[in-house]
């Protein structure tokens, strides 16, 4: 690893530490802000919900028809070719 991806690594974790850092704070300083009473005062109201009448869904056909496969026969493996062995003597030539 290089000194410069080092030094990018590490510019990079410290300043989302830094972020994070500040954004604990931020929030710590919201919740003391808040006041109980306030949040008492207000109690959460639920919307009613609409009921919606559901239609029944058309009968679709299917996207493609069944498709039948017949079965084929394995395939019959041919035999190996052997390798064909040739001995020749190689003898030093005084022209070569």
């Amino acid at each position: 690893m290089s000194a410069a991806a080092t030094a990018a690594g590490y510019l990079y974790a410290s300043g989302r530490l830094r972020g994070r850092a500040q954004r604990e704070q931020e929030e710590a300083h919201h919740d003391q802000n808040a006041s109980p009473a306030r949040a008492e005062a207000k109690p959460r109201t639920e919307r009613p919900r609409i009921e919606r009448p559901r239609g029944e869904r058309p009968r679709v056909a299917p996207a493609r028809p069944e498709v039948r496969v017949a079965a084929l026969p394995p395939r019959e493996e041919k035999p190996r070719r052997t390798p064909v062995i040739q001995y020749r003597t190689r003898r030093w030539k005084p022209d070569e």
